[in-house]
């Protein structure tokens, strides 16, 4: 029962369009239409991080939605859109259960296997890579801070502390 990792070409592509759109125009009509257009795609907000002032939103929170940010011009601008996830995961049983598998929009033709970023992950011991910060402009890179604090529950099993049980 190996799991795969599947994407919905058609949810991808309405996000793509809407990146290239919204590079042309970033107005609050321009975000509200596609927000309209596009079924997958519950919200956008436009934010400027040079002035720290937010350029246009439109829409609300979806159920089972997930957030994705994006970056334009050089990383001046962040682009947070809340829709249903495209990628997604699927226990395959057998070789035909591949060919039945359907996006949450309800798509079955136009879906994907794509390499799982799981793939790459053998030993959870290992420290995560931190992201380059370099190619943000520098008035946004001086304010981003990345620290080095994992969380107790992504911390690997043998650094996590003994809990006492209570008899």
């Amino acid at each position: 029962m190996p799991l795969y990792e599947f994407e919905c070409i058609k949810c991808r592509d309405n996000v793509e369009k809407s990146l290239k759109t919204l590079e042309k125009k970033r107005d609050k009509e321009t975000v509200k239409n596609l927000v309209q257009k596009y079924d997958n795609i519950f919200a956008i907000e436009v934010i400027d991080l040079e002035r720290e002032k937010i350029v246009a939103k439109h829409g609300r929170k979806g159920k089972d939605s997930v957030f994705s940010d994006f970056y334009l011009k050089d990383g001046a601008l962040v682009v947070l859109f809340n829709m249903r996830s495209y990628r997604f995961s699927e226990l395959i049983y057998e070789e035909g259960d591949e060919k039945k598998v359907k996006c949450h929009c309800g798509e079955k033709k136009k879906v994907e296997k794509v390499i799982s970023t799981f793939a790459f992950t053998r030993d959870l011991s290992t420290d995560m890579p931190k992201p380059d910060l370099s190619n943000l402009p520098p008035s946004v890179r001086n304010r981003t801070f990345v620290g080095d604090y994992i969380e107790e529950k992504d911390r690997p099993k043998k650094h996590r502390p003994t809990q006492k049980r209570l008899s």
